[in-house]
């Protein structure tokens, strides 16, 4: 039932539904509903950490913070794809890293456009670590360098 209403919405998104989306007002007053309910208590009363757990989940601060998560899950992964297009690493690791945002962005999808962004996240950075452990824990600038001090060790410059 969700997927449909999503596919519906499609092609018909605007500005304005983006914009009102990265205000994250909607998706803050949903999560302290959802938060209050999993604490176990409708109203925060009484006394106990739950009851204060529960006050501050129901505050401004927390809805506060709440409203900044889809505008910094877009802009990271504005920042990933970013890295993708214009990342110093070679073809195939910025195709590993473009596939592995992609397998996420699509697991994520259940999630709506907030899923999407923090599995397009996660893909990346799981792609980022695997090839930091299969390519000998270096950078692609870090190998660069070694490459350039070994060729000029075999000239006998160093």
């Amino acid at each position: 039932m969700y997927a449909q209403d999503d596919l519906s919405k499609l092609g018909k998104t605007n500005l304005d539904d983006v914009m009102r989306f990265l205000s994250g007002q909607g998706f803050a007053k949903d999560a302290q509903i959802d938060i209050i309910k999993r604490l176990g208590t409708g109203v925060p009363t009484g006394a106990g950490i739950g009851s204060k757990v529960a006050r501050f989940a129901g505050g401004k601060g927390a809805r506060n913070i709440l409203r900044a998560v889809p505008g910094l899950s877009a802009a990271l992964v504005g920042l990933d794809v970013a890295d993708v297009v214009a990342g110093q690493d070679s073809l195939a690791n910025r195709g590993m890293d473009a596939a592995a945002m992609t397998i996420g962005g699509t697991l994520g999808a259940p999630g709506g456009p907030l899923g999407i962004a923090a599995g397009a996240s996660l893909g990346k950075m799981l792609s980022d670590g695997t090839q930091f452990i299969f390519g000998g824990g270096k950078s692609a600038e870090q190998r660069k360098i070694e490459e350039a001090v070994k060729l000029l060790q075999q000239r006998g410059l160093v």
